[in-house]
Order: structure tokens, then C-alpha cells, then sequence
């Protein structure tokens, strides 16, 4: 008997990838679905891919898109829970996903989604382009046509950021050049795949499947984590995470005291983007302000602004003062993954000490920290 054809579902955001004019601005999906009909390989809904022993392998791709395509300057955390419940709403008929997205916040949703599809068993990833696919010559199609690939034949069970020619895991990834085809960089963790002639899979650095009673393969798991992205989006407007870039010269009461105290939503999450190892000043101004805003419920993260490394509490005293005033190591997530991950697990409602336990765990291989295993916790409780 015919085996069934590799089913893929494409969502098309917005993002460079699918704009045109001048200045460039997202096509209408209507229109970027039309265009890509006309690109090589593409016969709606089919994609013919040649593979490396050139055999034809037939996928059957289902385009959907938001209604007003949006630049990814404009994306929020309310859009992430949009793109993951379009997911878990196409998982059952599909093989693999990919989504399309712009490059400016790509890392943020890449890492995002790692921690909203909880139980993920099926490849998703996230891609576009630095030149649109309107334009002759771009990096658009090969992006794309790789990503649908690696979508339908690999058996990934991770969201993954693919550009150029590496898959990233989505949480590891941050943006690197505005410029270069190789846009993207995972400075603190392996490829999960690189895409030359044939696609190479690094089979010891993917991660486990989650185990059957938690997957996402059942149906009651699914409805459950759809049940939860109702929660997530219900509880964001009540909450705000904030991002600092620590300078030198920062004082507290122009500007930490002013963001803590006066942000609204009010703010329940501080990922410190630290100097070094973790490092900021030792000024008790400074320290206080934050004293009082972990008093007050904010969980502070104390991450790295240095694009490879980790947070090392125990190196410089200047560290130390960050722990003293109750901040957590970031160790060497990247400020895409922290923010992601802060936000996802205030947005669950649990108490401030399960937060700030579970930032330092290991969930979804966004960081690596001493204390936790080498696979970490796949899931936070119900």
C-alpha cells in the first residue's frame, strides 16, 4: 500500500521573508501565498524536495497566516501564545511545523514557544529570511524549503531556529548581524542540525521525547496545554518583565527605583543583563533598590550582557551583592531565553519560590547548571 505523504503545517507571521516594497512592509498572505506557488518546487499544497540519494519526497504543506502579517519589532508575549496555540490546534494532522517569522524578535518566540509547547514530540521551527523572498536574490527560499525539510524528515521533538545553513536550538539562539546570511549564532550550546549537501543531525545533542503520558501525541495532553495557553494569556496583561542592560555610571534612583516602582502593569520579573561573569555595581543604592523589589515578589534574574559565558556568583564579590540582595543566576541562558522563560512561568501563577527554582532548572536545554540533570525537568505541574 501508498504510505501516507509527510504532512507540514507553514504559518506565516509576517517578517522580512514575506515583504516587498520600498520601504518593505508585510505582504497580505493571500498574496505571499501566491507568490510562493511560483518558487521552485512548489505546486500547491505539494512541495517536491530532491533529496540527497535523489529520490523525490513528496510533502503536502498546509499555508496558514495571521490576518495582518506584522513586522517582528511588533511581536508581544500575547503573540507567542497565538502562534502556540495554532500549533496544538493543527498538531493532530500534521508531521511537522514551521513557522515563519522576522528575524528582530525571531529568538524571543523561538525560545518562548520551547516553553509553552510542553510535551513536544514532533519538530517545529522557526525561520525566515534577511532578504524577502520577492527579491531575486534572496535567502528566503532556502531557508524556507530547508525548514519544511527538516520539518518532514527529521524527528526532532524540539522547537528549533534554522537559518543559513544550522539549526539552533530555539532557546539557544540570539540574532548576530543585520547584514550577513548567517544571522543567527548559538554561542553557548551545539547545532542541533547543519544543512549542507545532505541535512547532518547531531543525534547527541537533541533531546529525549517526552515520555508517552505527557506527550503532546495524546489528545487529553493537548487540550490541557490549550487550556493552559488560556490561563497564559488571561494572566499577562496583570504582569510585566523587564529587561536592564546594566551600564557603568547606572544609578538607582534615576533609573532601577524608577522601572521597579513606577512600571505599569507592575513588575514581577527583573532579568538583569549583568557585566561578566554576573557582575554589577557594588553601590548600596543600587543593591537596596533591588533589596526591596525582591521583598516586594519581583524574581531578579542576574544574567550576562557578554554574548558567550556564563554567571559565576562565587567569582567576583560584585556578584555576590546581587545574590545578597536575592537575585538568581541566570547562568549562561541568553536574555531571549531568560525573559522568555521568566515570563512563561509568572504567567502560571506559581509562588515566587517555585519561580525562582525553576529559572536555575534545566527545562527545555536553555541552560546548563551544575545543580540540575543533564535533561532537566521536561515539565512544570498542572
Amino acid at each position: 500500500m501508498p504510505q501516507d505523504p509527510v504532512r507540514i503545517y507553514v504559518l506565516y507571521t509576517g517578517g522580512t521573508i514575506g515583504m516587498d516594497g520600498h520601504p518593505l512592509a508585510p505582504m497580505p498572505p493571500a498574496r505571499f501565498e501566491s507568490l510562493l506557488g511560483t518558487m521552485p518546487g512548489f505546486d500547491p499544497p505539494w512541495l517536491t524536495l530532491q533529496t540527497f540519494d535523489r529520490r523525490d519526497l513528496r510533502v503536502r504543506y498546509t499555508l496558514d497566516a495571521f490576518d495582518e502579517p506584522i513586522d517582528s519589532s511588533s511581536m508581544t508575549p500575547d503573540d507567542w501564545v497565538r502562534i502556540a496555540r495554532r500549533i496544538l490546534d493543527n498538531y493532530e494532522d500534521h508531521d511537522g511545523f514551521v513557522v515563519l517569522h522576522g528575524t528582530d524578535t525571531m529568538a524571543w518566540t523561538a525560545s518562548a514557544l520551547s516553553f509553552l509547547l510542553e510535551g513536544l514530540s514532533r519538530p517545529v521551527v522557526v525561520t525566515g529570511s534577511q532578504v524577502p523572498l520577492a527579491q531575486t536574490r534572496n535567502d528566503a527560499l532556502r531557508n524556507l524549503v530547508t525548514s519544511m525539510q527538516i520539518a518532514a524528515t527529521t524527528d526532532i521533538p524540539e522547537v528549533g531556529l534554522f537559518f543559513d545553513q544550522a539549526l539552533y536550538r530555539g532557546c539557544r539562539a540570539a540574532k548576530v548581524s543585520t547584514h550577513a546570511f548567517e544571522g543567527f549564532r548559538s554561542p553557548n550550546a551545539p547545532l542541533l542540525a547543519t544543512a549542507g549537501i545532505s541535512i547532518e543531525v547531531d543525534e547527541g545533542v537533541v533531546r529525549m521525547k517526552p515520555p508517552a503520558e505527557v506527550s503532546l501525541e495524546l489528545a487529553d495532553n493537548r487540550r490541557k496545554r490549550l487550556e493552559r495557553l488560556d490561563a497564559i494569556e488571561a494572566a499577562l496583561p496583570s504582569f510585566s518583565v523587564l529587561s536592564v542592560v546594566l551600564y557603568p555610571g547606572i544609578q538607582a534612583t534615576n533609573a532601577v527605583e524608577v522601572l521597579l516602582g513606577a512600571t505599569e502593569p507592575p513588575v514581577r520579573g527583573l532579568v538583569l543583563q549583568a557585566f561578566g561573569e554576573g557582575n554589577a555595581p557594588s553601590t548600596p543604592s543600587f543593591l537596596d533598590a533591588l533589596h526591596r523589589a525582591h521583598d516586594r515578589g519581583v524574581v531578579i534574574v542576574d544574567g550576562t550582557q557578554v554574548v558567550q559565558g556564563s554567571v559565576n556568583v562565587d567569582a567576583y564579590r560584585s556578584a555576590s551583592g546581587l545574590e545578597h540582595a536575592g537575585a538568581i543566576s541566570g547562568y549562561d541562558m541568553t536574555p531571549e531565553a531568560a525573559q522568555a522563560k521568566l515570563t512563561y512561568l509568572l504567567a502560571l501563577g506559581l509562588p515566587r519560590e517555585r519561580v525562582e527554582a525553576l529559572m536555575q532548572r534545566n527545562l527545555r536545554g536553555e541552560l546548563r547548571a551544575e545543580a540540575g540533570p543533564a535533561q532537566g525537568l521536561l515539565f512544570v505541574e498542572d
